[in-house]
């Protein structure tokens, strides 16, 4: 299987608050607690998103409302 690597964005501290609330409203849409294994895997996938160049918050929320993931090595 190949792996592709990508330039990993910083995840700066106004990054984290957009990813923050959008988990949270992620987990308020499904009942789930914030420290859930379901919260904490779609906490990997949108920092997968923020990394890989998807900074929109709106975007993000798509994805992650929709499941898509990046695939992990």
């Amino acid at each position: 299987m190949w792996k592709t690597d990508w330039p990993k964005m910083a995840v700066s501290s106004e990054a984290i608050v957009v990813l923050r609330r959008i988990l949270r409203d992620w987990c308020d849409e499904r009942g789930h607690l914030t420290e859930s294994q379901e919260s904490g895997r779609t906490a990997r996938s949108l920092i997968n998103w923020y990394e890989f160049g998807v900074t929109n918050e709106d975007e993000l929320a798509r994805l992650i409302r929709d499941d898509i993931k990046i695939a992990e090595a």
